[in-house]
């Protein structure tokens, strides 16, 4: 281990200048050598607060969801999908594995921001059920011995993708609990990773999934389908993004935290590759080289995936040709779909022919959300905005309040309705379960969306990364240094700094109730009236200094309760979805939506296939944006138990 490892001091200034990869990085080097509870000790305490949104509320549900996805009879690995959509709802193993390192990436951040302990003794478990097939060689292994429910291949495989966001998450947990095994860990597999490369001059490069012998497997086209085949010879000359952009990521990750120099070397082989023409394409290439302004086409989550780890290389290292690059790339992401709520479709593609058994829309195949493309966007847009490469706050609060948490399936009563109503289904207890499989999915994440609609059925790609963007975001709330507090979003959030209490969109206020802290920094959205806004602390209005949209409060005294308030304006926006060939009327309050149409009677498609295997069908969707609640002017109230954590996360 190096010294930057072990260093125990470092300036919490750099450390929210250096944007995300670094500040992983420097939250891992200045933690403690000595192991931490699992479950920080905290404040807990009554509070009156405004009924808005609460991600740590939300944080707790999905907590729940995760670990009640690990089942023993499975060895404690997490199920890959569950279908809330059939008569006998279930959750499957059948093609397990690829996925098992998300939930405990998100586990103890949820711990963190919710303070819950509902199935803490679980948590051991999932990581026991992970880590236990790390080899001598450093590399993670997915094996099929004693596990008949792995269908998805019949040999031990190593995927690299899924070992790189492995690396990432045991940095993540280094830095929350201080055990030095995680780095240990993550020296050994960043040198394993490294050794399976594929090079060619100065450029590397991996597939997908790689067995014991030697063989690769891949994705033929990086652009079109999932079918997996072995792979030719020599360098291709397009790889599938993330194949690229998550041991990218890993390596950065590492290097940042350790100086490891061959981490670094690793990285800049695969940006050359990565930053190869072929990689990008242009909708109008006479006119524009997509390589140079990151243009693509393909599958939403694997080109935004492997963009975090092209942005977070560019933050570690410096470059700016590769952070401007990644910026353009997020910008061309947010160009489709409905940005404003981060309904982003799971294919940028032109519109394509529906299939006969697919209802479609106008004749095109409509092509829904994943939750992992929204859970992507915030993790770009927060890095982009804590880096100071730009102000993209307002996008990560657009993401958050509408599409992130429309996603999550919090309703049981109309859960209970779609399986009513849904198609008979046998379970092969080999590889699903039939068990309280509705009571364990409520706060699950779902797989398919639509601007309207949920899909009641989600898989661990998208449960594990949605739960991560709901602590990421609440993370990304708030940041103390030297007793200045910067409030980045104005949601709801308790602290041993100060507490922040949200009453939008129902008002245009925020009460900043003070601890310790001597100043306040304060992000107001942009689409607010800096004219009409108005300061009071305590009962006396002051009128604060602005620095671009933070309103700066300083004098401080402990109790005091900063109050800003300012007009919601009501807004409308139209936006059209070629693949569903209709435009949707989307109603704003600030940032939030109260309400769109048109809503259909059902969801587009008849059928749909499922990451588990075949395809089923659709009988009745889950609503969303019911909203109509918050169209009145003043916040319903509650009272609560506050759960400050002792760390920022």
């Amino acid at each position: 281990m190096t010294k930057e490892a072990n260093s125990s001091s470092y300036d919490r200034r750099d450390f929210v200048k250096a944007g995300a990869a670094a500040a992983v990085a420097a939250g891992l080097a200045s933690s403690s050598a000595q192991a931490q509870p699992a479950a920080p000790t905290s404040s807990r305490y009554q509070a009156q607060v405004p009924d808005t949104l609460d991600l740590a509320a939300r944080g707790t549900l999905a907590l729940r969801a995760l670990t009640n996805a690990a089942d023993p009879k499975f060895l404690y690995e997490t199920c890959h999908g569950a279908h809330l959509d059939h008569k006998t709802p279930y959750m499957s193993w059948h093609t397990g594995g690829p996925c098992l390192q998300k939930p405990i990436h998100a586990l103890p951040g949820l711990r963190l921001m919710s303070g819950s302990t509902v199935n803490a003794d679980v948590d051991a478990k999932m990581m026991e059920a992970v880590i236990s097939t790390i080899d001598d060689d450093g590399l993670w292994w997915l094996n099929v011995e004693n596990r008949p429910w792995r269908k998805l291949f019949n040999v031990d495989q190593t995927w690299t993708t899924g070992h790189a966001r492995l690396m990432v998450a045991l940095l993540d947990w280094y830095k929350l609990d201080g055990d030095n095994k995680w780095l240990e860990l993550v020296g050994r597999m960043s040198d394993g990773l490294a050794r399976i490369a594929e090079t060619s001059d100065d450029r590397a490069w991996y597939y997908t999934a790689r067995g014991r012998s030697g063989e690769w497997w891949g994705h033929v086209d990086p652009y079109v389908g999932s079918q997996m085949l072995e792979v030719p010879a020599g360098e291709p000359d397009a790889s599938a993004f993330y194949d690229i952009g998550l041991p990218l990521r890993a390596f950065s990750s590492w290097y940042a935290v350790s100086g490891d120099k061959k981490a670094l070397a690793m990285s800049q082989k695969l940006v050359r590759h990565m930053l190869k023409s072929q990689m990008w394409t242009a909708r109008v290439e006479e006119m524009i080289t997509a390589a140079e302004h990151g243009l693509w086409n393909g599958h939403f989550h694997s080109h935004t995936m492997g963009l975090i780890g092209l942005l977070e290389y560019g933050i570690v290292s410096g470059d700016a040709q590769v952070r401007r690059i990644a910026e353009e790339a997020y910008l061309h992401a947010r160009s489709v779909g409905i940005s404003r709520i981060g309904f982003f479709p799971a294919q940028i593609r032109p519109p394509q022919k529906e299939q006969p058994s697919y209802i479609g829309a106008g004749g095109t195949f409509p092509q829904v959300g994943e939750t992992c493309g929204v859970a992507d966007m915030i993790a770009l847009a927060i890095r982009l905005s804590q880096s100071g490469i730009s102000d993209y706050w307002d996008h990560v609060d657009q993401y958050t309040r509408n599409q992130l948490v429309e996603c999550q399936m919090v309703r049981r009563d109309l859960l209970e309705e779609i399986i009513a109503v849904g198609p008979e289904y046998t379970v092969d207890p080999t590889i699903e379960t039939a068990d309280n499989v509705l009571d364990r999915n409520v706060g699950a994440f779902v797989s398919g969306s639509e601007p309207t609609w949920l899909y009641a059925w989600n898989t661990m790609c998208c449960q594990g990364n949605g739960s991560l963007a709901l602590y990421e975001a609440w993370k990304a709330i708030l940041d103390h240094t030297d007793g200045v507090v910067q409030v980045n979003l104005l949601l709801n959030r308790a602290s041993p700094w100060m507490d922040i209490d949200s009453y939008l969109p129902y008002e245009g206020k925020v009460l900043f109730k003070n601890k310790t802290a001597r100043k306040l920094h304060a992000r107001v959205p942009s689409w607010v009236d800096k004219k009409a806004v108005r300061c009071r602390v305590g009962s006396r209005e002051v009128s604060p200094h602005w620095l671009g949209n933070y309103v700066i409060v300083e004098g401080l005294k402990p109790s005091d309760v900063v109050q800003l308030e300012f007009p919601v304006p009501t807004s409308s926006d139209t936006f059209t979805l070629p693949s569903y060939q209709r435009k949707y009327n989307c109603e704003f309050r600030g940032s939030t939506l109260v309400d769109i149409d048109p809503r259909g009677e059902r969801p587009a498609l008849l059928e749909m296939g499922s990451d588990d295997g075949g395809n089923f069908e659709v009988r009745k969707g889950y609503p969303i944006y019911l909203r109509d609640h918050m169209k009145a002017d003043r916040a319903p109230m509650k009272t609560i138990e506050r759960y400050a954590a002792d760390k920022l996360g």
